[in-house]
């Protein structure tokens, strides 16, 4: 019995080590682009841990929540950075926040109740298109302007269940549908950075207690998040994410928008093809 929790004692402490280092890289990703590390988390963690021996069955549920309450952590930090540059309109804030916050609750009971091959397709298709419009350089209508309060609450559920959905934190929707609108690249950036907090907040919660209910044992998890992977990712990836935000004010936006293309894009394909 003892050797048997020795040897379940190393297997967390790998995945602690590996997340600890993958951390510097979603950190980076979340400042840079406001995407909240979630397009390169939730894959990782999908490959990572049924490596270690947590069941297939629920390792995109797993992926998805972990990867979410990592974004708790990035979120805050890129909300400071951000803010101390004054690219946050607390208003729009103000007024997206609750539908988000309805938003994130459905799409974590409905990601629970999705199999791991579905939610990996669903992944992999969002990242895809949504890829494919930046990469095509698709211009908005110049006259389109963000709308009033009640539209964006309304926008901000179908953003907050989509994001929860798949455990990216909300950059990756919220990014496009304010450049849609046309909000700057950097104040779109810095938005993505923001929602992604209410996000992550009710769907991690939701995510515990929805994987409290699961009958599958998962080792090192509370419902369906693994702690080890979120306190490696979290650490590394708090540090970084203040640098990523440093880039996003430096990089010519440009450049910004191709790298932020190109990840989802290489993401969405892996996700496709398994």
């Amino acid at each position: 019995m003892r050797a048997f929790f020795s040897i379940e004692g190393l297997i967390l402490l790998e995945i602690f080590i590996y997340c600890l280092l993958f951390g510097a890289f979603s950190g980076l990703c979340s400042g840079l682009l406001g995407v909240g590390g979630g397009i390169v988390i939730v894959p990782f963690l999908a490959w990572l841990l049924p490596q270690h021996g947590l069941p297939v069955e629920t390792s995109m549920q797993t992926a998805i929540a972990t990867s979410l309450a990592t974004i708790i952590i990035t979120s805050i930090a890129a909300i400071y950075a951000q803010n101390k540059r004054n690219a946050i309109d607390w208003q729009v804030v103000k007024f997206v926040t609750p539908g988000i916050a309805i938003g994130a609750y459905f799409g974590a009971d409905l990601a629970h109740y999705m199999s791991t091959q579905l939610l990996s397709i669903v992944f992999g298709s969002f990242l895809l298109l949504n890829g494919a419009r930046m990469a095509l350089k698709l211009t908005p209508n110049p006259e389109r302007k963000l709308p009033s309060a009640l539209p964006l609450s309304i926008a901000g559920s179908v953003l907050g269940m989509l994001s929860t959905l798949i455990g990216i934190g909300g950059g990756t929707f919220t990014v496009p549908y304010m450049l849609l609108h046309n909000v700057p690249m950097k104040k779109a950036i810095a938005f993505g950075s923001t929602f992604g907090l209410p996000i992550a907040v009710f769907g991690a919660i939701s995510f515990i207690i929805l994987g409290l209910q699961s009958t599958i044992p998962m080792e090192g998890n509370i419902g369906y998040i693994n702690i080890p992977a979120f306190f490696g990712i979290s650490i590394a990836s708090v540090f970084a994410t203040t640098f990523g935000v440093y880039l996003a004010h430096t990089i010519p936006t440009t450049a910004m928008k191709k790298t932020f293309a190109v990840i989802m894009l290489c993401v969405g394909v892996k996700m496709l093809i398994g």
